[in-house]
Order: structure tokens, then sequence, then C-alpha cells
């Protein structure tokens, strides 16, 4: 098993060093098995963002990186749902949070705008703002 870097990602992703590019390329199309952290795919949404890709373009390529042949995702679905949530708004960390947190919890912020835009994308666990008292 591979863990892939986000440079390497980003390289396959950008195409904007051709040879880096390639070599990145060709370790996912020979490999068996390779995988992500969560937190690799964090880095790669936020240097995504920094190199002006839209929200949606985003949303493309983590698809499609998670959804490569030989990808094994040990937390696939909450990966999935914070695509989904992203998608509808949400900040990415929020929503990779969100999907790591427990079912059964509640995560408890001071940002008002990730509590409406989890509300509004129906994102579990609920989030709620820390009470004033």
């Amino acid at each position: 098993m591979i863990v892939l870097d986000t440079n390497l990602l980003l390289r396959y992703l950008l195409n904007d060093d051709v040879a880096q590019a390639k070599r990145a390329a060709r370790v996912l199309e020979t490999s068996p098995q390779v995988t992500v952290t969560p937190t690799i795919i964090l880095e790669l949404v936020w240097v995504l963002e920094c190199s002006d890709c839209s929200r949606a373009e985003i949303a493309v390529a983590l698809r499609h990186v998670l959804g490569l042949p030989a990808m094994r995702l040990p937390n696939e679905s909450a990966l999935y749902r914070a695509v989904q949530w992203f998608e509808q708004g949400l900040d990415f960390a929020d929503a990779l949070h969100l999907a790591l947190s427990p079912a059964t919890a509640t995560v408890m912020t001071f940002d008002k705008d990730f509590v409406s835009k989890a509300k509004r994308a129906e994102a579990f666990p609920p989030v709620a703002l820390c009470p004033t008292r």
C-alpha cells in the first residue's frame, strides 16, 4: 500500500510540472493499492483553493482522486460526505471535521456560518453554537 502525499496529487491534478505529473500518473496507474489520509485531502483542498480553483472544480478533482481504481479509503464514507457538504457550501475543513465526528455527538462552535450552512446541508452530527452562559 502506498500513501499518496499531497504534492503528488497536486502534480497529477494540476499538471503544472509535466515531468512530475507523468511520474504521478504512472504511480496511480500501476500501483495495486494507494490511499490518502483525511489530512492529505484537507491540504489538497487548501492548495487547490489557493490555486484559484473553483468549488466545483475542487469537488470534481476530489471525486476523481477518491474514485481512482487503486484507491482504498479507510474513512471512505466520511470523505465522500465531506465532499458532498463542501459542494453544498460548507468550508471543506468544517465539512471534514463534521464527517469524522461521532454520529451521536454535537459539534460545538462559535462559528455561526458553520451552524447555518450545516443545517442547510442537513449535515450530521448537529452543529450548535457555544452557549453564552
